[in-house]
């Protein structure tokens, strides 16, 4: 086989494989002979047909696969032996190549390929990126140490209804519900405060609740079953209220809720109040983050890219894309391939990977904290591990983690690397920063989707398989191995 390839300027280059019949002959008869041995021919045993008939049958095929071979092997081979850096698949050059499998022993096949930019990351001149922290204010403390109290409350039955109790109810034809008030609007809330077991009210159900999940549930149907134009008009009969009085912040409360010991005391349960609030947040807030440090770093690095060689990869990749819907997104394509090439240039050297023992770990914290939290771990220790091993056989859910851990080094190494500009303040507060953004004609779109294979980042323990692509998203910018088809569609 012979390689012609000459370097010229710019990001697109072309190689060129010219086969001859000795570069594949061998193998070809050795794959015919063994076609031989296995092939169904009327009126022949396997292995006795004549070879002639084998070739008339087969030869075709055989070849075709065995050059297709060939010029895959051969193309691996020359990238790496040149250490050339290539982003998406070679493309062929039709009007370049010869290939007549009908009538030539002899082919030849022209690509075009597009080198990897150098991308050149300088954080130091980088403009600096908002990154908030969330500080609880007085109502965000007082409402977690309320909902604690709750939970670790005296269940009682009071006389009468009020804000935060639940009732059982009779309707309809000796119909049995049962609701929390909190679940009413609060025009419906006027007609069931102060009511008392043994007395009535009506409801329109339809306009009481304050979602149709809320009605479907206290109706026991599914949410799709409820009749369209139909308001439920109901007189209910409440059979028992229900209350939880909460809890008082004693020994025993601290005892409940912090079996562990972490907590004994009214300051302590404040900071445990304020660091929940935080976690309760935190995942938006690094979100923000991202979205800002992407569009600042894709605003400020250059990745250049060839556009007309990315048009004609999306359009023989993606069959059913026409010329006019990709130019309608193909910036948004562009810019998605930008982001995965830069992100790569980020990672590449910095040790972001996640092994299996990290995706465990956090399926075993889930556990603990969810199911477990008031056991003593060497107790449950064993059931745990049997969850943890469970959860590890489901792809999907693994996959899952395995991109919220790898996007949570990610935004970490963001954090060390970027330029930061630190604001604080509460939930509202944050709100405020955004909505003046807004305002200030600084909203920007949302963050190309980030990839979640990472060819570049050091050899990952268990990476999950990667979910079919949808059809609507950007094709991978990154080399696969896709095989190169030699044959013209």
């Amino acid at each position: 086989m012979n390689i012609k390839h000459e370097n010229v300027p710019g990001q697109i280059q072309e190689v060129v494989f010219e086969i001859n019949k000795e570069d594949y002959a061998a193998n070809l008869e050795a794959a015919l002979k063994k076609q031989r041995r296995t092939a169904q021919v009327p009126g022949f045993r396997p292995g006795n047909a004549p070879m002639g008939m084998i070739k008339k049958m087969y030869e075709k095929t055989l070849m075709v696969n065995e050059i297709d071979r060939l010029v895959n092997e051969n193309m691996d081979k020359f990238f790496k032996d040149n250490e050339i850096k290539v982003i998406f698949e070679p493309l062929p050059v039709e009007e370049k190549s010869k290939i007549d499998f009908e009538n030539a022993e002899d082919f030849v096949f022209a690509y075009e390929y597009a080198l990897a930019p150098d991308v050149k990351v300088d954080y130091a001149k980088l403009p600096a990126v908002v990154d908030f922290k969330m500080v609880p204010n007085d109502e965000d403390r007082t409402n977690f140490i309320k909902q604690l109290r709750e939970r670790h409350g005296n269940y009682i039955t009071p006389e009468s209804v009020e804000g935060n109790d639940s009732l059982s109810v009779k309707y309809g034809d000796d119909k049995d519900g049962f609701f929390f008030v909190r679940d009413l609007t609060e025009d419906a809330q006027k007609a069931v405060l102060g009511k008392k077991a043994g007395e009535s009210f009506e409801l329109a159900l339809r306009n009481a609740f304050i979602s149709t999940i809320t009605m479907a549930r206290f109706l026991k149907v599914e949410e799709k079953d409820l009749e369209e134009g139909n308001d439920y008009n109901y007189t209910l009969t409440v059979k028992h209220i229900g209350r939880i009085e909460p809890a008082e912040l004693n020994e025993d409360f601290f005892k409940k809720a912090y079996p562990d010991g972490s907590v004994t005391n009214e300051e302590q349960l404040n900071a445990e109040a304020d660091k929940v609030v935080i976690e309760q947040y935190q995942q938006e807030l690094d979100r923000q983050f991202m979205n800002d440090a992407v569009e600042m770093l894709l605003d400020n690095v250059n990745v250049e890219l060839p556009d007309d060689f990315i048009k004609r990869y999306i359009l023989a990749v993606q069959k059913d894309m026409t010329e006019e819907a990709l130019n309608e997104k193909f910036n948004d394509y562009k810019r998605s391939f930008q982001w995965q090439i830069l992100e790569n240039a980020i990672v590449e050297g910095e040790n972001v990977q996640v092994s299996a023992d990290d995706v465990k770990d956090y399926f075993r914290q889930f556990f603990i904290k969810n199911y477990f939290g008031n056991f003593n771990f060497d107790d449950v220790k064993e059931r745990v591990e049997e969850l943890v091993n469970q959860a590890m056989t489901n792809k999907e859910n693994v996959k899952s983690v395995y991109d919220l851990l790898y996007d949570g080094k990610l935004t970490a190494l963001l954090r060390s690397k970027l330029n930061i500009d630190h604001k604080e303040g509460d939930l509202k507060a944050f709100i405020d920063m955004l909505t003046a953004r807004q305002n200030g004609g600084e909203a920007k779109e949302a963050a190309p989707k980030k990839t979640t294979k990472r060819k570049t980042a050091a050899k990952k323990e268990a990476e999950p398989e990667a979910a079919a692509e949808n059809a609507e998203e950007a094709p991978k910018a990154k080399k696969t191995r896709t095989k190169k088809t030699t044959t013209k569609e």
